[in-house]
């Protein structure tokens, strides 16, 4: 009891120092009573080495000690038998020319390398003993052996023992030419940094001189402006300056006037990035000086580098064939390791805070106009997902925020030279030209207005000159979207250049240096691949990014009125016009000026059908890319299928405007957003940081404990101190985190979903809102014709039941309509064009042929009535397609057979009943479009004109230049077109496991309400009994109706009157997005969110909007097929495009498996990866406090455990298991919950803390009980008499391997502890790698602790000893090579029957931290925990309705 008492209290009392202690351990002294109270025996020392006996005359020595040698061997002066003495052999009796040896020269040795056994030995009393033992093994008497003399003490005695005075250790006087050279270099290091300061400081006078007096006259210069106070910031003018600026300024404002265009600064609405990026820009120009003293600390960089390699290498005698061969003895060499180490720690943190700024230190700050190199400097705020409104968190986020602003960490820097274009300079930052414009002082991209409307972009059809292409280029660069990719030894530095690795790095030398190189080896191999990993992951992301962006072709361009061929695609400007070609990749986005083109853009919107572009009308139309003009647009990077020239046009050529290039094309926006996101952090970041600080608190208490136990203080318990804080905040950490996402990403790719954005990976696993758009994405891609219903000629009465699907049997009208109000166009042999309109072709059995007259767009015959009579085709001489702006598309139709031209508009009913003529609306319109559509019909309505005969009534000019609100006016409702949306097969399935999943669905659509409220009941959004209330703007006043009866209801009354709970109410809403407008100018929407399912009429804005909003309540993802979707699958937190190209980037999820089951597959790896990494990150904070507690007992016995056991742990264990976690696979179905975003979070510490709680207690536990035996009592490692430095001779005792086999089997068991959890994984035994892992660990430590003495235990000095003494105990005489045991004891073998108890007594340890784990945390209180919640959510979760 009394040892068990004396154990704790080292843990207990650790803070109390206890003065004028010197034994080790502290609170006790070893080996002092037995059990009984008795004195413990003194112990048996072996092989202890006796000092020689010298002697006046050979004849005098013991005949045991007689010099005889064999044959052929001389006795030496040392002693010993050599083939022949040197003269380096000196007399042994002189004890290396002592001052006091001289008055032995008479005396000679006797034989050298006596061994003795003493058998009671006493430290105290260790001269005498030896003395006395060794006399009496050279067969001298007592009274002899009293009579020996002692060395130093008797000079005149015929035999003495010379037992030789330590010789004073080796020491520096930090003169020598070594450390003259080492100071000579940092004085001039120093030196030349200060002398530079100085002489920067000169050079810059002026300039800052200007730069105050500016400021103090309130001129505006933006170097001395705060970052968020300015947008692209001018740069430093001087008075002296302005008159060259001004001449400058002049010529290019003719160079203006002459090229008749107008250059916009990015702070202009319509500008190429709409950059509200602040920026400020810093000049500098090269200083040779500058340039030295930047050598001299990149060699002073590297000089640290190899002062540490040189002390590391002498230590193992590496230099100079000896260990400490050049830095003397141990301790001093760790003392000036300890202090270089330091210094070299503090340098590199210097370099590295820096090293974006620290090249431009060496250069001078000058205005940025007249600089050669510009720094700009961007300040960036950190979006945080998922923030959990902690305190605790926001106490470390401000700290850290003050911290980051205090040394500007938050500002971005990077530094591009200054070059010249046509007279002008410039810059490229972040793939944009930076242009100096002198009129405003300042540098700032520019974009070329070529016009507002149609006819002034026509007026650019002749194109432009050579020389004017030039000009543009230079201040727009090339069309090229230019993505730098690194090369990989520039990649492997800027990865290594962080703090992270810094901390790596130091604690690897440590390691080399102390005895550990071995896993020094192993963690910097672990450490290499996993940086190597995240470089090759980042460098083949980076280019696939630039084999997308990064296009260039030769295109034919009209320049200085001609057509030249063979023009590089990079040398395209504003302006220019060129001809667009079949099979081709469009360079530039641009504006079709004639002729006809279909393009695949599902590379850039992964809309998945080719998309059909026409030529920009001839007339005064505002022109809006991506609006009404967008079906008149081509993107960059999108293919160019089919081209059809206009049949007037000669040249027979497809001509295009060129209006943005490189990156301010569309493409390059995209690829911009991707190369350059806002930095986010995720919560699990943010706990990360916290749990990094306590680890780090709890790693400095480690580091005080060791260097009181492992040494009182002295250099080597400081080795010890770095050992635990390393362990204790493992540096495996970040690579257990990088390969987890990249297992991840592979297992996601072989699902294929396609991740751009790893750390989204985690990010899904948390989502609890899923949007869905409807057509494509949760039900079919096309939609199937259900018929035509033609208007009732008694408008007052209701449609009579006249729907047919039969072409021949429809309204004339109707059929013409359905059949020529289109944008189908036919490439080889395959329609291209809306899914709709080829659906509804299909149906009417039209044939498409080609143009009969260059008037004509399109030449279309219908389906013969009488097989006899040829049926007379129809042509289409005017079309305006259907663009999401409108909701409708129209066409002026010829009908030869009565030489009347018809209009034909069709759209969705509510736009096409807004622009018919309202008498010709029947009365029953709405209820009728309403119930088609609550029966899941997509409704579209036709409305027609006769616009009288051709030649007479109307001319062929007068159709060619009318606007489309001229042509598309006037027009009577002829009847709806209907078709069926149908379901995915596999929706109903996604839907249901997304709800049981704990998500909620929502559906974001362009199509009608009415058909969207159908299709979410179909597909389980919304229950079968569920009320559902729509809500509709009418001029601008919000009406709610029941969808089922019709009535018109007050929205707010009904969910009032639902006595269930905002989550539980079986209400939905519904609106359109007129509605959803309304509600949002009201700032009503947010009341509303929850509670509606079905979002309908949404333009592509609204649905961002939408997205935007459902973000603000949780983490939200998006599902779409592209086209429409793009903005809300950039702006969800998750966004996921079904998508059949491989290369699209319209989100950071795509998938070319279009079923909607990979919303929950993504959701279920999302999941599983996120729990994963929560795993590896247990486990690795297991193996710190494990290795805390286990090192912390060892440091207070001073027993270290054997080198092999350390090896297994960290080259083994630790990295198998990890690497084991990882491979855990997500679970078949989506659990009910999420698994928890943070580190620090009550779950997590419950489990942490009480598997650390329990496994302390075991091991202090076995220490306790150990010191309850009564084989062990009086045999306790006694470290008084060895060097503390020589930590691998400190495991050869019971202490040490009672802790280590403890520790041993808690370190791969905690591996598995992480593994449970079948929530969000597969059940732990369908981990294959782990239970493998596991398994071997577990039999070859098992068969460790319960074998007899054997070659696997021995390597691990465990059930062992030296073969001598195991054959004196009882066991045969081993007969493989066993090193001698550093212990009196000799072995540290267990009883047989103590084995099996502490066999048992582990697997105790075992199944108690599986039972809290496994059976409480995840069990008993997971359960408690969810039940609590559902009843009483925390204040700041909201609850939401599935």
């Amino acid at each position: 009891m009394r040892a068990a008492i004396q154990i704790l209290a080292v843990f207990l009392f650790a803070s109390i120092a206890l003065d004028g202690v010197k034994a080790i351990p502290v609170f006790h002294h070893i080996n002092d009573y037995d059990k009984q109270g008795n004195v413990c025996p003194l112990p048996l020392k072996q092989k202890v080495e006796c000092p020689v006996l010298c002697v006046t005359n050979h004849e005098l020595c013991p005949q045991a000690l007689a010099p005889n040698c064999p044959t052929g061997q001389t006795f030496c002066l040392d002693g010993t038998c050599q083939e022949s003495c040197g003269e380096e052999i000196t007399n042994a009796c002189l004890c290396n020319g002592e001052t006091i040896g001289t008055a032995y020269t008479n005396y000679v040795p006797c034989m050298a390398g006596q061994l003795v056994n003493i058998t009671h030995y006493d430290a105290e009393k260790e001269l005498e003993q030896t003395r006395s033992a060794c006399a009496s093994n050279a067969g001298l008497s007592s009274t002899d052996a009293s009579s020996i003399g002692i060395w130093g003490v008797d000079t005149t005695n015929p035999m003495i023992w010379a037992e030789c005075p330590e010789l004073p250790l080796p020491t520096f006087t930090f003169t020598e030419p070594m450390w003259i050279a080492v100071w000579a270099l940092a004085a001039a290091q120093a030196g030349l940094l200060i002398l530079w300061h100085l002489y920067k400081t000169g050079r810059e006078f002026a300039f800052h001189k200007s730069m105050q007096k500016a400021a103090a006259t309130g001129v505006l210069r933006a170097d001395k402006l705060p970052i968020d106070e300015k947008v692209n910031s001018p740069s430093m003018i001087s008075d002296d300056d302005k008159e060259d600026i001004t001449e400058e300024g002049k010529t290019t404002n003719d160079e203006k006037t002459k090229d008749a265009v107008v250059l916009r600064s990015t702070d202009s609405e319509t500008s190429s990035l709409q950059d509200s990026e602040r920026l400020r820009f810093r000049g500098f120009n090269i200083d040779y000086i500058g340039l030295f003293v930047f050598g001299s600390v990149v060699c002073t960089t590297l000089l640290f580098l190899v002062f540490l390699g040189c002390i590391v290498n002498d230590y193992y005698g590496g230099l100079a064939g000896a260990e400490f061969a050049i830095f003397l003895e141990s301790e001093l060499s760790s003392k000036i390791f300890c202090a270089v180490w330091h210094i070299a720690a503090a340098w590199f943190a210097c370099i590295l805070l820096f090293r974006k700024r620290i090249l431009n230190y060496f250069r001078i700050e000058n205005y940025a106009h007249n600089a050669q190199y510009v720094q700009i400097e961007r300040r960036q705020e950190e979006q945080i997902f998922l923030a959990d409104g902690s305190k605790l968190i926001a106490k470390l986020r401000h700290f850290e925020q003050l911290a980051v602003k205090r040394l500007n960490m938050d500002i971005v820097v990077e530094t591009h030279k200054v070059k010249y274009t046509s007279g002008l300079k410039y810059f490229e930052y972040q793939c944009m030209r930076y242009v100096f414009n002198a009129e405003k002082h300042m540098f700032e991209p520019y974009e070329f207005d070529l016009g507002s409307t149609n006819n002034k972009l026509h007026e650019y059809s002749n194109g432009m000159t050579t020389e004017d292409a030039k000009k543009r280029q230079g201040l727009l660069g090339s069309n090229l979207i230019k993505v730098r990719v690194p090369s990989i030894p520039l990649a492997i530095a800027q990865e290594f250049s962080s703090f992270l690795y810094l901390y790596q790095m130091m604690c690897m030398w440590v390691w080399y240096y102390f005895q550990y190189f071995q896993m020094g080896l192993v963690q910097t191999c672990i450490i290499l691949v996993s940086a190597l990993v995240r470089v090759i992951l980042r460098l083949r992301a980076e280019y696939r990014i630039k084999s997308m962006a990064e296009h260039v072709d030769e295109v034919c361009v009209l320049r200085d009125g001609e057509w030249k061929e063979g023009i590089s695609s990079a040398d395209l400007v504003p302006g220019d016009v060129f001809e667009v070609r079949e099979k081709t990749q469009l360079p530039c986005d641009a504006v079709i000026l004639s002729g006809t083109v279909v393009v695949n853009e599902s590379s850039l919107t992964g809309e998945a059908m080719p998309v059909r572009k026409i030529e920009m009308n001839k007339d005064d139309t505002v022109y809006d890319m991506m609006g009404q003009g967008k079906i008149n647009t081509l993107f960059a990077g999108t293919t160019v299928m089919q081209i059809t020239p206009n049949g007037n046009d000669t040249t027979r050529r497809i001509r295009a405007l060129a209006l943005r290039t490189g990156i301010s094309s569309e493409k390059g926006m995209l690829i911009h957003k991707i190369l350059f996101p806002s930095p986010v952090s995720f919560i699990f970041n943010e706990h990360i940081k916290l749990a990094i600080c306590f680890l780090l608190l709890w790693g400095g208490i480690a580091f005080a404990l060791t260097l009181w136990w492992m040494g009182r203080g002295n250099i080597t318990s400081w080795f010890y101190g770095v050992f635990i804080m390393s362990q204790i905040f493992s540096p495996l950490l970040p690579a257990a985190f990088t390969i987890n996402q990249s297992v991840a990403a592979a297992r996601m790719r072989s699902k294929k979903i396609l991740c751009l954005d790893l750390p989204r990976i985690n990010l899904s696993g948390k989502v609890r809102i899923f949007c869905f758009d409807k057509t494509g994405t949760l039900t079919r891609e096309g939609l199937e014709f259900y018929g035509a219903v033609a208007s009732p000629k008694d408008l007052d009465g209701t449609f009579e039941e006249n729907r047919t699907d039969d072409p021949l049997k429809m309204d004339k009208v109707v059929a013409m309509g359905i059949g020529t109000c289109h944008a189908v166009t036919k490439v080889h042999d395959q329609f291209i064009g809306n899914p709709v309109d080829i659906e509804s072709f299909n149906a009417m059995k039209w044939d498409l042929q080609a143009p009969a007259d260059p008037q004509y767009l399109d030449t279309l015959c219908p389906p013969q009535v009488n097989p006899n009579e040829k049926a007379t085709p129809v042509h289409v001489l005017r079309r305006f397609e259907f663009v999401h702006a409108r909701a409708s598309q129209s066409v002026a139709v010829l009908d030869p057979a009565t030489n009347h031209v018809h209009v034909f508009l069709k759209g969705s009913f509510e736009r096409v009943k807004h622009l018919s003529v309202q008498k010709t609306i029947p009365i029953q319109y709405d209820r009728t479009a309403a119930n088609y559509a609550r029966e899941g019909c997509y409704v579209l309505s036709l409305a027609h004109r006769d616009m009288g005969e051709l030649g007479q009534d109307i001319t062929m000019e007068d159709i060619k230049t009318m606007s489309r609100d001229e042509l598309e006016k006037d027009c009577h409702f002829a009847g709806f077109v209907l078709f069926r949306n149908m379901l995915k097969h596999d929706t109903v399935d996604a839907i249901t496991e997304l709800k049981e999943g704990d998500t909620r669905t929502v559906m974001i659509t362009g199509d009608t309400a009415l058909t969207g409220i159908f299709i979410a009941r179909q597909c389980g959004m919304i229950g079968p009994h569920q009320r559902i209330l729509l809500g509709d703007s009418v001029n601008g006043t919000l009406v709610w109706n029941d969808v089922d009866s019709g009535l018109q209801v007050d929205v707010d009354e009904i969910l009032e009157d639902d006595p269930r709970e905002s989550h539980e109410k079986q209400i939905e809403l519904a609106i359109t997005g007129r509605a959803f407008e309304t509600l949002i100018a009201q700032n009503k929407m947010r009341k509303y969110l929850l509670n509606t399912r079905v979002f309908a009429r949404m333009t592509p804005s609204d649905k961002v909007q939408c997205v935007r909003l459902h973000m603000e309540r949780g983490v939200t993802a998006m599902c779409g097929d592209g086209g429409n979707d793009c903005g809300a699958l950039r702006a969800a937190h998750v966004g996921l495009a079904l998508s059949e190209a491989e290369a699209s980037i319209v989100s950071p999820f795509s998938t070319s498996n279009r079923s909607i089951m990979q919303c929950v597959e993504l959701l279920k790896q999302g999941r599983s990866a996120l729990a994963t990494s929560f795993a590896n990150y247990k486990f690795l904070i297991f193996y710190g406090e494990c290795m805390a507690c286990w090192e912390l007992l060892m440091f207070y016995f001073t027993v270290i455990a054997p080198q092999s056991i350390w090896i297994t742990i960290d080259g083994f264990s630790t990295p198998f298991m990890t690497f084991a976690i990882t491979q855990a696979r997500p679970a078949d179905k989506l659990g009910p919950s999420r698994p928890t975003a943070k580190p620090v979070g009550p779950y997590t510490l419950v489990s942490s803390l009480g598997v650390i709680f329990i496994n302390f207690w075991f091991i202090v536990a076995s220490v306790i009980w150990l010191f309850q035996q009564d084989w062990f009592v009086c045999n306790e490692f006694d470290s008084t008499a060895v060097d503390s430095a020589r930590w691998w001779l400190l495991g050869d005792n019971y202490e040490s391997e009672i802790i280590s086999l403890v520790i041993i089997f808690q370190f791969f068991h905690n591996g598995a502890l992480v593994n449970f959890g079948s929530a969000f994984r597969q059940s732990w035994w369908r981990n294959y790698v782990l239970v493998f892992f596991w398994c071997c660990f577990f039999v070859s430590t098992s068969y460790m602790i319960l074998a007899d003495p054997n070659p696997y235990s021995c390597i691990f000095r465990i059930n062992c000893g030296t073969p001598e003494v195991l054959h004196e105990i009882g066991y045969p005489m081993p007969t493989w090579h066993i090193d001698e045991y550093n212990s009196p004891l000799g072995h540290n073998v267990l009883p047989q029957n103590f084995r099996w108890r502490l066999w048992g007594f582990i697997l105790g340890n075992i199944a108690t931290t599986t039972i809290w784990e496994r059976v409480i945390v995840q069990g008993f209180l997971r359960s408690w925990v969810m039940k609590r919640n559902k009843q009483n959510p925390p204040k700041d979760r909201t609850l939401f309705k599935l």
